[in-house]
């Protein structure tokens, strides 16, 4: 099954569609990306309950806290132009924020790396914070100026803040002199093309615009829409599932190699933001499918053992309630977006995209030239090249920690055991030193584990064989 066909027979309408009406929620869409496009999506019920207008494909939701990471981007972009530094105390470039400073003599200042990373110290405030989402920038810097209390030194653990993000969009707008609405306009919707992406729903005339909901009772009551403010940062985008479906492409591209000359934020800076920086509490904010998680820039990243780095984020307010997850390794990403008050959607999209994954395999990674060799002269020593192969193919530390003549004599054993090599599998890398691969052999298969020193020219310093299957293979 190749990425662009074939998803609709996943039953992933049908996951969304029972969970839609599990959970009571008036409308919903999703997005399934792969190869970097939008290649199945869904709508499922009302955009408007009351009126009765059915979700559709143009259909805009407030994505909340999903946009975050675009928050992020806009950071990045302005210090990969050399306009701040992530170590930039926060009072530099936010001289109202110097009441947020240190409250020990030892304690370190707020940096921009703390706010984006989760780790300024800042209570978590979902409650009070969702409700701020308007609130104008004079009235933002009143509150500063009245100052803002920590809960913890910064710099110490993650806890999840939305005015970490707000004071990072306030950061945005004074190094860029514009809002940061228009910056994330002219460094990404733009050139993404995420032309029905605003932060001010005004434009969003009509049936274009989902209306938010929450529950009461049996039925639903309209949340008014909060205007785009200085908490806009931390959760005010709204966006269709075909504009959305291309920045998460864009965000997956990173993981396929640099775009030399585009404009857009880079593929090192977007892998940045995807690579855990500080520990997550589990009981908190547990990841998908279970495991350890982390926080990066924007984004939490999770390692699964199954599928890999998963990325991923969710996205609530009055009204709202939304979920991403992508996978690098796969190269596909799946979204919802709902009009329903905190929806918790992590659990169907995840679903959903453990089938993805299913159907969509990762993609093998090319074998670099020196582990094609290493390959070549393991299987040739397990086949009974002499003791001077050892030589060329071992680090200093070697043959000293375990003699060539004790070393072929483990191999031999093998070989007696499994016979000859009929197919040797491509490496599984852990990192770009250390791999394991599987000799299919005739009576089983050997896995072979190998790190590589980091002296060039590049020599084995651990070497393990292991016989994971004495049966023949299928």
């Amino acid at each position: 099954m190749t990425a662009a066909t074939g998803l609709a027979s996943l039953g992933l309408d049908e996951i969304f569609r029972r969970f839609a009406e599990e959970a009571g929620i008036p409308g919903l869409a999703f997005g399934v990306v792969a190869g970097g496009r939008l290649v199945h999506q869904g709508q499922i019920g009302l955009a408007d309950h009351a009126g009765g207008q059915a979700v559709q494909d143009g259909t805009a939701f407030r994505i909340a806290s999903m946009t975050k990471s675009l928050t992020a981007v806009c950071i990045l972009t302005l210090r990969d132009r050399g306009l701040l530094q992530l170590e930039d105390p926060l009072e530099r470039h936010l001289p109202e924020a110097a009441g947020l400073s240190a409250e020990g003599a030892d304690d370190p200042s707020i940096t921009l790396r703390h706010l984006l990373t989760m780790t300024a110290g800042l209570v978590e405030d979902d409650p009070w914070a969702d409700r701020q989402l308007a609130l104008a920038d004079a009235e933002f810097l009143r509150l500063l100026g009245g100052g803002v209390a920590l809960t913890r030194r910064p710099g110490e653990a993650f806890e999840y803040s939305n005015l970490g993000y707000a004071l990072l969009g306030q950061v945005a707008q004074r190094v860029s002199g514009k809002p940061l609405a228009d910056l994330a306009r002219e460094v990404l919707l733009r050139p993404l093309g995420m032309e029905d992406s605003v932060f001010d729903f005004a434009s969003l005339t009509g049936t274009r615009r989902a209306r938010g909901y929450r529950r009461e009772g049996a039925g639903y009551v309209e949340e008014p829409p909060l205007r785009d403010g200085a908490f806009g940062a931390m959760g005010g985008l709204w966006t269709t599932v075909a504009d959305f479906a291309r920045y998460v492409g864009f965000q997956l591209s990173a993981w396929v190699g640099e775009e030399l000359g585009s404009p857009l934020l880079r593929a090192s800076s977007r892998r940045e933001m995807q690579r855990g920086h500080i520990v997550v509490p589990p009981r908190d904010h547990p990841a998908p499918g279970g495991g350890p998680s982390g926080y990066g820039l924007g984004l939490f990243v999770a390692e699964s053992a199954r599928l890999g780095r998963v990325v991923y984020h969710g996205g609530g307010l009055p009204g709202f309630g939304s979920h991403v997850q992508w996978l690098p390794k796969h190269g596909v990403g799946v979204f919802a977006f709902s009009n329903l008050t905190y929806a918790p959607l992590s659990r169907p999209v995840f679903e959903a995209l453990e089938l993805v994954a299913e159907a969509v395999p990762a993609a093998a990674p090319e074998t670099p030239p020196e582990w094609s060799w290493v390959q070549q002269r393991v299987s040739s020593l397990y086949e009974g090249e002499g003791s001077g192969a050892w030589a060329e193919l071992a680090a200093d530390n070697l043959l000293l920690d375990r003699p060539a003549e004790r070393r072929a004599e483990e191999l031999r054993d093998l070989r007696q055991r499994l016979g000859p090599v009929l197919q040797v599998a491509p490496p599984v890398f852990s990192g770009r030193l250390r791999a394991t691969w599987r000799l299919r052999c005739e009576g089983g298969q050997l896995e072979v584990e190998c790190w590589l020193a980091p002296p060039r020219p590049l020599r084995v310093q651990v070497l393990r064989f292991r016989a994971v299957d004495p049966s023949p293979p299928a």
